[in-house]
This record gives C-alpha cells, sequence and structure tokens, in this order.
C-alpha cells in the first residue's frame, strides 16, 4: 500500500511540473509596424482644367511583425483622395498580427490650388480709368476648389460686390502672367471684351501679394473702355 501511495504522489508531481511549465510560456504581445513608403504628408495641385486628374497612386507601404515576419499582405488601407478637389485627406493603414495585436498609421494627401497665396481680402485697390479720376475700392480673391490656378476676383474693377471675373494666375513669380478669359459679364449688359497680356501679371506673389490686370470694357451702350487696376 506505501508503495502505491509513493507511485501516485511522484505522478502528480509530475503532471504538476508540466501544467506549470506550459503557464509560464511568454505571450506575443507585440504589435506589429507599418512602413509607408514616400511622405507621411503629400501636398498635390489641382488638374490644370476641370474634368479630372485621375485617381490618387498609392506611393506603397509595408509591414512586419518580430514573430509573423512580413505581413505586407494582411494591410488594410481606408479612406480615399480627390485629386480632382481641393482639400485635406486621410488614409489609414492598419494591420494585425496572429496574436490580434494591431497597428495603425495615417498619411495625410493636401489637395491645393497653387495660386492660394493670392486669395484674401485686398481693401487698397486702385482703378484708373481714361474717363473717371483713379478710385480706390475694395476687392477679394477666392482660389477655385476644382482648377488648378483659377482664381476668382470679385467686385471686379469696383463694379459691384456681386461682380466677379475669372482669371488664371500662372505663377507666383514677380512677372508672372495673368490669363482673364474674354468676354465675361460685368454687369446686366456691359462685359470684359479685351484683356491686355502685356499688362495683366504679378507684381508680389508673397504677402502682401499684388497683381494687375488691364482690359477693355463695353458698357453696352457708349462703347469700349480702356480700364486697369491694381488688385494689392
Amino acid at each position: 500500500m506505501k508503495k502505491q501511495l509513493f507511485r501516485v504522489s511522484i505522478g502528480l508531481f509530475t503532471l504538476g511540473t508540466i501544467f506549470l511549465t506550459g503557464c509560464s510560456k511568454d505571450e506575443d504581445t507585440t504589435a506589429p509596424s507599418i512602413t509607408l513608403s514616400g511622405s507621411q504628408s503629400i501636398t498635390a495641385s489641382l488638374p490644370a482644367t476641370a474634368g479630372g486628374n485621375g485617381s490618387f497612386v498609392e506611393p506603397g507601404f509595408s509591414a512586419t511583425d518580430d514573430e509573423d515576419g512580413t505581413i505586407t499582405s494582411s494591410v488594410t488601407v481606408s479612406g480615399t483622395v480627390d485629386l480632382n478637389r481641393k482639400g485635406t485627406y486621410t488614409l489609414t493603414y492598419t494591420v494585425a498580427d496572429k496574436a490580434g495585436n494591431s497597428t495603425s498609421v495615417n498619411r495625410t494627401v493636401q489637395v491645393v490650388n497653387d495660386a492660394e497665396v493670392f486669395g484674401g481680402a485686398y481693401n487698397n485697390s486702385v482703378d484708373s480709368s481714361v474717363v473717371s479720376p483713379p478710385a480706390a475700392f475694395n476687392a477679394t480673391v477666392t482660389t477655385s476648389d476644382t482648377v488648378n490656378n483659377l482664381v476668382k476676383i470679385n467686385n471686379f474693377g469696383s463694379f459691384g460686390l456681386t461682380v466677379n471675373v475669372w482669371a488664371t494666375i500662372n505663377g507666383t513669380t514677380t512677372g508672372s502672367s495673368i490669363t482673364v478669359p474674354t468676354p465675361q459679364d460685368i454687369g446686366t449688359t456691359a462685359q470684359v471684351v479685351t484683356v491686355f497680356s502685356s499688362d495683366c501679371f504679378v507684381i508680389s506673389g508673397t504677402a502682401p501679394t499684388t497683381f494687375k490686370v488691364k482690359y477693355t470694357w463695353n458698357d453696352g451702350a457708349n462703347g469700349d473702355t480702356s480700364w486697369s487696376f491694381y488688385i494689392r
């Protein structure tokens, strides 16, 4: 009887040893890592014309885990980028290892109008006309949400707060040309009919920004009148 009890005790001790050894194994608590190719913050310009700029091309990414190795194929990407509309977009990259540890990183894509520096209030614009003394007026410039370098000049030539003319500013350096399509309405019957390209240019592309537009307009009654003004 004593021998049998001894054998049972030895067996229980062995099982207990196996149980304790099994529970002491380290668990995987380390999250995997994601590496983004290229920059984590990207700036892209709007298309030069309306109608689209194609789809965003993913620069790439990779993911690794200390236990599972390379797990790039398990990465999921959420979020979208619209290259045809100005704004800030966020892409989120997420991956999990076999133990359930997960990690996420973000990439920011900012779609911009390169003429953004010209947006804002111009409270000391000067209008010089051959038929009236020079007159100061307030104007504002807003930038297009969908076409690069396209801006809208509000209160164009001091014709009124509801009057605006679209223009393309072709650069921020001094002397950069400005394109104003014609004709454009500036009132019930009046139109901008001619723009003098040699006299439409950027004077300063840094704050305080300034540019000049010289044009001819038809008032619908008295023929064409030549005006030029500084937006500053």
